[in-house]
């Protein structure tokens, strides 16, 4: 028998079949049983006491005493709540129920039954079973089910005998359903095709799909109440089906690996038709003792449907084969005997896993009798009281009683804690009492550890017994209670004693020790857990953030100790900061033989499920044995989808097969993992770049890295540079933010309220003025946020804040610092120590720093960058940098062509500089080529050396010597076709493309205008800004810009083109004025300024985290026969009174006096139409100017104005409550609403 790798599974189809079916026969199911309940006298939230009820008859008396039985059960795990109570009892009478009609079809239609669910029209529309019940028992056919109840009850009396977990009558299957209820759900089960029910995967989709709309529910009570996941929530939120190729490559790598280690070159375990994904290193390999196959155990603690152990069955029969001890149609028996163990918290589940066994070994050996399943619910409700001292005094013995107790104390919250209960450590406790006399006299085996395991033996009574024995007379006495309970026709004693029978039979597997552990356990993050599980996992686990990471430390202990874990989890384990204690315990205890990380679309149910299926050992690694993981994550185009994810795993498991190199698979030594602070398993950096953690020392031991300024209320004390006038200014110094995404030094624009020493910002709640004894000192900070790693000049004359880390560091200059923490080695380590793009102070205190770099050669690369960026932050007006004598000397000669090229000139020379920089860095650091070309962008790489072209070299760097050569017309118009219709984003892209200079590439576009026309437009609505600052006196000295005039009418076109044209005679060398810029943008000027510079440019530009914050605001009335622009800074309590009087009452008399005229014109018959057309506009312009004046004269009464220390967001708010300006904030921002 082959494993059967790569069994295609069930269709789309197949699947969406299946999910409509179960999803409807389970709400039919519920629908009965809460009517059926009804009957009984249970309601949803409260039951009718027994002696109510006499109509029923003495059997349906017991039905209900059953009930009540049930209900008791579940209230005394819901801490009491009725409704909650009935609630689960329907959902676990449905679910065995499905159960029972699910197995009943699986096993029909392979076949191991005699059919009873599907009709034939030649048993007159009857199943086979039903037609022969009609033919040897024909009065049965008088009941109301036309006999088909018998017809079920022989089947189930078939296999029952086997499989009883499912087919045991139980309280969940007490009521007996309505005929025509079970007739239609059979009758939509029968309705799947066979081959669906034949397939391996069907019983797991069934369980996936029964939970699903429970579980969106309690996903949509956690979002939207904060709802703590508890009871039995934890079994439906937790599901997750397994893919299968993911669980071969677990199994593979696992239970195959150990078997490959006993036998070596004996076994073909390791041949493609066994276990495919099992090619190991053979220095990973470790020789094992050998043991014959049926003392090989393999758990799953949370084990689902079983789709693991179901697997592990077909490696396990191969195991059988080969060792050749057990006859062939009798390996079936021997494995579910002998190997396989499964644990799981919902009842259901465990009956499907059960199921799946079941049919995977009558498949193989259809008449060989089943006499054993090794799986167990973890569902068991124990109740105090007269009932547990009565199954305590029917112990054997002391120890007997004590095993007991702990089983009730440690069993108490079972349902929610599954396998992490160590109830084996609360065992050892009761051991240690007895185990000094039992060692005395030689009457006692344990563990090396001491501990009790299965083979243990006692002396007790004066008899030496096993562990076996134990449980066997503890589950006879059970037994006993139960019968007595049946005979004295009392459910509630008879489920107590079941109860307790199934503490046992968990006790026994919990205690076990595996030589292979397999589990897609449980994800949920302790912020969504329920009390009781929260506690229990953070009193016994470091690995407390997610229920998985405990269950990762609980598959360990269940190990023998060099036995094999293969889990899929969550990958955040590997990186998250509150994982770094299990990350600890981990690579100290245990090895990481293999992995997959598959990271996102691992899973095709659940896409966002970002996981790793991964192999430990559980003993720690000798030296030299190394660990393989393979990088899958859905960042890589290979590996981009769920489809994509299985072909690459193939491809992987087949180029490793054939001894071929991988590019995404890498080897290391897990110990190098340790050199890197708080353990991040950056594994695809690989054996040399891991080795630089060990090689230089952090930055954190050379420097200090810190948080700043936090100041509890940003809107209320941090400003924008232009929100300061002079009289503020003094009261405000510059605050360094986490910023933009330039490096080596940012735009200054943000400042924060620092009064006396900032006072007010430390009384303010939540405040937190750290570190602010290296305020105002010269260092390098990097940003908070960010997609890259990003470090900056940090100015002497600014303070730091929360969200941006400073660092101060003695040991090595300034320059250097930045020069590292740019460089490409850098920004890739720390992509991997936080990929969330949220660096922390840990994040760069880990950062390996080259004390020994050369300063003369990288110092003044550095400085000369910083000066660039300074002169590209002054061409900048939101920049507190901003030079009006640089911007109009940018302006000058070509306008918005030359600010363009100004910009990117400066650009393109940080790229060169900036690439010879990251090449120094790297040589410094002696890394190998092969590495460098894995760490550093192609494009950076490029431009140290990219040549520049004639005609076209620009400004010379002196730093830098590039080469030079010619071009070609041809080459020419292909590179003009390029550098065509680009940002200047795309610069260092394009040129690198192109393998010329970025300094070519500029002065190609400037002398092409190769620029786009929203590069152009931008650059022209700088200008525009650059000019009404001008006109306002925003770039003069104090004295002279408050003579004047704040208010800058454009409502009349000869008017406004008049101030414009004057403005710009003062900025142009007269090659250039407002028809170039109408022939740019394609349109009037006047019109441009009127209708798009105010919504589509300036109030974009001027923002801050999204508030639009405008220093020009452009007023106009509702039709817009009014417009003007008023300067921020220049708004005062006479700024409406003037507007009113100087600007609208002119205007409107204007109107009125033409208006006058107008109806003088064309008082008479025959008036002009042109006339009557310019009346009609004079009129509504009229009218619209006064709706205009009204709504001022309303906020003139209002007394609007504006108060400078609010800041622009909150005054222009006000205003906008008016509906003054040209485009609302509703409008400029859609967030926004008045």
């Amino acid at each position: 028998m082959s494993t059967t790798h790569g069994q295609p599974g069930l269709s789309s189809d197949q699947r969406s079949t299946i999910r409509s079916t179960i999803l409807s026969t389970r709400h039919t199911l519920e629908d009965e049983l809460r009517r059926q309940l009804e009957k009984y006298g249970i309601y949803e939230s409260k039951k009718l006491p027994l002696d109510n009820l006499t109509h029923l008859p003495a059997d349906e008396i017991h039905t209900r005493r059953t009930l009540d039985a049930a209900i008791e059960r579940e209230l005394e795990s819901t801490e009491g709540d009725l409704e909650r109570s009935i609630t689960n009892y329907v959902r676990e009478a449905t679910k065995t129920y499905l159960n029972q009609f699910v197995a009943l079809k699986t096993i029909e239609v392979r076949g191991l039954i005699e059919e009873t669910i599907t009709k034939r029209s030649e048993y007159g529309n009857r199943s086979y079973m039903h037609h022969t019940v009609a033919e040897i028992a024909g009065e049965l056919t008088n009941a109301p089910d036309d006999g088909f109840g018998a017809a079920l009850d022989l089947a189930y009396q078939e296999i029952g005998a086997e499989i009883r977990m499912i087919f045991e009558d139980s309280e969940h299957t007490a009521i007996d359903l309505d005929a025509q209820v079970r007739e239609e759900v059979l009758n939509d089960l029968d309705a799947i095709d066979d081959d669906a029910w034949e397939s391996d995967e069907a019983l797991g989709w069934v369980y996936q799909y029964f939970g699903e709309e429970e579980r969106d529910e309690i996903d949509e009570r956690v979002q939207e109440e904060n709802y703590k996941v508890a009871g039995t929530d934890i079994a439906t939120k937790t599901q997750l089906f397994t893919p299968r190729y993911i669980v071969e490559w677990m199994v593979d790598n696992s239970l195959g690996r150990l078997w490959l280690e006993m036998q070596g070159e004996r076994t073909r375990i390791g041949e493609e038709e066994n276990c495919f994904y099992l090619s190991p290193l053979k220095d990973s390999l470790i020789d094992r003792e050998v043991k014959p196959v049926e003392e090989i155990t393999v758990l799953d603690p949370a084990c689902g449907s079983g789709h693991m152990l179901f697997y592990a069955f077909d490696v396990l029969y191969q195991m059988y084969l080969e060792e050749g001890e057990v006859p062939e149609r009798y390996i079936p028996r021997e494995i579910l005997r002998n190997n396989l163990y499964g644990v799981d918290i919902d009842s259901g589940a465990a009956q499907i896993a059960a199921l799946s066994l079941y049919l995977k070994a009558k498949d193989q050996s259809p008449n060989v009798e089943i006499p054993q399943l090794n799986i167990v619910s973890a569902d068991a409700v124990l109740i105090n009281g007269e009932r547990k001292d009565e199954i305590l005094e029917r112990a054997g013995s002391e120890l007997e009683q004590e095993i007991l107790e702990q089983i009730w104390d440690s069993f108490g919250d079972i349902r929610e804690l599954g396998s992490l209960v160590q109830v084996e450590d609360r065992i050892d406790e009761v051991l240690d009492e007895y185990r000094e006399e039992f060692q005395a006299t030689g009457q006692a085996q344990f563990t090396s550890e001491g501990g009790l395991t299965s083979q243990s033996t006692f002396m007790t009574g004066g008899e030496e017994e096993s562990w076996d024995e134990i449980k066997s007379r503890l589950m006879q006495s059970v037994q006993d209670l139960a019968s007595e309970a049946l005979e004295h026709n009392d459910p509630i004693e008879e489920m107590f004693a079941a109860e307790v029978g199934k503490t046992v039979e968990l006790l026994d597997v919990l205690i076990g020790e595996y030589d292979t552990v397999v589990s897609n356990p449980p994800y949920l993050q302790s912020k969504k857990m329920g009390e009781t599980l929260k506690e229990y996992i953070r009193d016994h686990y470091v690995g407390k953030y997610d229920v998985y990471g405990a269950f990762i430390e609980r598959c360990l202990s269940f190990s023998s100790e060099d036995g094999h874990v293969s889990m899929v989890t969550p990958e955040n384990f590997m990186f998250l900061y509150y994982f770094r204690g299990l990350r600890r315990k981990l690579l100290n205890e245990s090895y990481f033989i293999e992995a997959a990380h598959l990271s996102r679309y691992g899973f095709e149910q659940q896409k966002d499920a970002y996981t790793i299926p991964f192999v430990l050992r559980g003993s720690a690694p000798s030296e030299g044995e190394p660990s393989r993981f393979y990088r899958m994550t859905h960042e890589q185009e290979h590996y981009k989808n769920y489809d994509r994810k299985i072909a690459g795993l193939q491809e992987i498991a087949e180029a490793l097969r054939s001894g071929k190199k991988h590019d995404d698979v890498y080897v290391f030594s897990q110990g190098r993992i340790d050199d890197i602070g708080r353990r991040p398993f950056l594994y695809w950096f690989g054996e040399e770049l891991l080795s630089v953690f060990s090689e230089y020392r952090s930055l954190g031991d050379i420097g200090s890295v810190m948080k700043g300024l936090g100041t509890g209320n940003n809107d209320k004390y941090i400003r924008k540079y232009w929100e300061l006038n002079n009289r503020l200014q003094d009261d405000y110094v510059k605050l360094q933010k986490s910023g933009t995404d330039r490096p080596y030094y940012d735009l200054p624009v943000d400042y924060v309220y620092w009064k006396e020493n900032g006072k007010s910002i430390k009384s303010e709640n939540n405040s937190y003025v750290r570190n602010d004894e290296f305020y105002f000192t010269e260092g390098v900070s990097y940003r908070g946020f960010g997609n890259e790693f990003t470090a900056r000049k940090h100015p002497s004359d600014a303070i730091f804040e929360d969200k941006n880390r400073y660092i101060y560091c003695e040991e090595i200059s300034d320059e250097v610092l930045l020069a590292i923490l740019n460089s490409s080695l850098i920004r890739y380590l720390m992509s991997g120590l936080n990929p969330s793009m949220d660096f922390q102070v840990g994040d760069g205190e880990r950062a390996p720093i080259n004390t020994g770099i050369n300063k003369d050669l990288t110092s003044p690369i550095t400085s000369s960058i910083v000066e660039r960026q300074k002169l590209r932050s002054s061409l900048n007006d939101l920049s507190s940098d901003f030079d009006p004598e640089l911007f109009e000397e940018a302006v000058s000669e070509d306008g918005p062509i030359g600010l363009i090229f100004e910009r990117e000139r400066y650009a393109a020379e940080i790229l060169v500089l900036d690439s010879k920089l990251d090449q120094l860095i790297l040589q410094e650091y002696d890394l190998s080529e092969k590495v460098i070309e894995r760490i550093q962008p192609e494009k950076r790489r490029r431009h140290a050396n990219a040549p520049l072209l004639t005609g076209y070299s620009g400004t010379n760097i002196d730093l830098v010597d590039l080469p030079r050569r010619d071009i070609s017309i041809e080459e020419m118009e292909m590179l003009e076709g390029a550098l065509s219709n680009m940002d200047t984003d795309e610069l260092s892209e394009t040129s690198s493309e192109n393998k010329i200079s970025p300094i070519s590439s500029v002065s190609i576009r400037k002398e092409e205008v190769l620029y786009t026309d929203s590069q152009i437009e931008g650059a022209i609505a700088d200008i525009i800004s650059y000019s009404l600052g001008k006109y306002f006196g925003r770039w003069e000295d104090n004295s002279r810009s408050s003579s004047i005039d704040k208010i800058f009418d454009i409502s009349k076109d000869d008017q406004i083109l008049k101030k414009i044209e004057e403005v710009l005679e003062t900025i142009s060398s007269g090659s250039w004025g407002v028809k170039q810029i109408e022939t740019h943008i394609g349109t009037s000027l006047v019109d441009w300024i009127r209708d798009r510079y105010f919504e589509q440019f300036h109030a974009k530009t001027y923002r801050r985290r999204g508030q639009r914050i405008p220093v020009y605001w452009q007023l106009e009335s509702p039709n817009g026969a009014f417009s003007c622009f008023v300067y921020y800074h220049g708004i005062d309590a006479n700024t409406l009174p003037k507007l009113r009087g100087q600007y609208l009452d002119p205007r409107i008399g204007e109107l009125e006096n033409e208006l006058e005229t107008l109806n003088a014109q064309t008082s008479g018959d025959n008036p002009d139409k042109q006339l009557l057309k310019r009346k009609e506009e004079v009129q509504d312009d009229l009218d619209d100017i006064r709706e205009f004046r009204d709504t001022i004269d309303q906020m003139i009464d209002d007394g609007v104005t504006v108060d400078i220390e609010k800041g622009i967001w909150e005054n222009i708010k006000e205003w906008d409550q008016y509906e003054v300006l040209e485009t609302g904030l509703p409008k400029l921002k859609s967030s926004y609403s008045r």
